[in-house]
């Protein structure tokens, strides 16, 4: 067994699968019957998902409803997680016994959605923290993320909550990049694996970003297991 992992940029795009039968990357082609698509509502409810939920988002068969996070223990099925700022956090067990895929934007890791799903793949597959490989692509960086006030303490006092430490600001940013880095680390997971693409997606053009361009455009992520 193998993990398999896609962090997107702008092409493919999810809303051009739309209308296709599969997700072509490089030579790698996946059946849209075999990817699962969660609603992303913002929040923290993770799903684990069985063979039925394959294809999932796709032709007649809706997203995964009300779920911000997928797990599979399911060999070849993909988890797909849309993004334009939110960062996609994709775990793999180095024993190949399940994967996750989560969206943590600003609700989501105020929520502490990843420490969520760590917790989940530890009850229900016995993965510990230490055996988890973890990988979060870009998203927007705190310079570009201003809030209102409110939602800027409310965001900060979770974190504090929590026992973290996230950056503080006159000007009502939010690092969401650290916080899921922190919030990774503080369940458990060893720093040596947690990888972490910098690139802002409201500074890189090769991005989709919500708050740069407004629109429904979105850059997909996957991961799965396969048979070697």
């Amino acid at each position: 067994m193998k993990n398999y992992f896609y962090l997107g940029k702008k092409e493919p795009e999810y809303r051009q699968l739309l209308s296709q039968s599969c997700i072509r990357i490089e030579d790698k082609v996946i059946p849209l019957s075999r990817v699962v698509s969660a609603e992303q509502v913002h929040g923290s409810h993770i799903h684990i998902c069985t063979k039925d939920d394959s294809g999932a988002g796709f032709g007649d068969k809706a997203k995964i409803a009300a779920a911000d996070g997928l797990i599979t223990q399911v060999p070849h099925q993909y988890l797909m997680i849309r993004t334009a700022d939110c960062a996609p956090v994709l775990m793999m067990d180095k024993r190949h016994r399940a994967v996750a895929a989560v969206h943590s934007g600003r609700e989501g890791t105020r929520q502490n959605i990843v420490r969520k799903a760590i917790d989940m793949l530890q009850q229900h597959f016995g993965i510990l923290p230490q055996d988890l490989c973890v990988w979060v692509g870009a998203c927007i960086c705190a310079e570009h993320y201003q809030v209102s006030p409110e939602l800027y303490e409310e965001f900060i006092t979770s974190m504090q909550e929590q026992g973290l430490h996230p950056k503080l600001n006159k000007d009502n940013q939010l690092d969401i990049r650290l916080a899921v880095f922190q919030q990774l680390l503080s369940a458990g997971v060893a720093f040596r694996d947690i990888d972490q693409d910098m690139n802002c997606t409201h500074e890189d053009h090769g991005y989709h970003s919500f708050r740069r361009d407004g629109g429904n455009l979105r850059q997909i992520n996957l991961v799965g297991i396969e048979h070697e």
